[in-house]
C-alpha cells in the first residue's frame, strides 16, 4: 500500500476530514496518468470509503466517475455503468449538470458500444436537457449577481 502524500510530498496521516480523501483521489489520479490503473483503482475505493464515511456527496459523486473510468479502461462494462449510474445520480441530485451531462455521455457512449442503441438515444437526449439545465442555472446566477451589484 502507497503512502498518501499531500501536495507537497508529505507523508499524511489517516485523518477524517476531506484532504485525506482528497489527496488519495490526487495520487489516484497520478497514478492513472501514469498507466498505473491498478494502483489507481486501490487509491479510489480507499477513497470512496472515507467519502461515504464523511457523507460528502460531491467526493462521493466524483470518485465514483473516476472508478467508473477505470473500470471502462479494463473493460469491466457492469461494474463502470454501475459505479458512472451512481455518479450520475448524485450529479442530478446535487443540480451540478456538467458533472451529470458527463456521467450521460459516458454511459451512452457505452450503450452504444454494446448495441443498445435506443438506450444511448435516450442517453443523449437526457445529456442535452442537463447542459440546458446547466445553461440555464448559469444565466440566472449572474441576473441575481446583476441585481446585487
Amino acid at each position: 500500500m502507497h503512502p498518501v502524500t499531500d501536495r507537497q510530498g508529505r507523508p499524511m496521516q489517516e485523518e477524517r476530514d476531506e484532504q485525506y480523501p482528497r489527496s488519495l483521489n490526487d495520487r489516484a489520479w497520478d497514478f492513472r496518468m501514469k498507466g498505473s490503473l491498478r494502483e489507481a483503482r486501490t487509491l479510489y475505493l480507499r477513497s470512496l470509503a472515507q467519502w461515504r464515511e464523511l457523507q460528502d456527496h460531491r467526493g462521493i459523486a466524483e470518485t465514483l466517475a473516476r472508478l467508473g473510468e477505470i473500470e471502462m479502461d479494463f473493460q469491466n462494462a457492469k461494474e463502470a455503468e454501475e459505479y458512472l449510474r451512481e455518479s450520475a445520480s448524485l450529479w442530478e441530485a446535487l443540480k451540478e449538470w456538467a458533472n451529470y451531462a458527463d456521467c450521460l455521455w459516458k454511459l451512452g457512449r457505452m450503450a452504444r458500444g454494446q448495441g443498445r442503441y435506443t438506450e444511448a438515444e435516450a442517453l443523449q437526449e437526457r445529456r442535452w436537457r442537463a447542459l440546458e439545465l446547466g445553461r440555464l442555472q448559469w444565466e440566472e446566477s449572474l441576473r441575481r449577481r446583476e441585481r446585487s451589484s
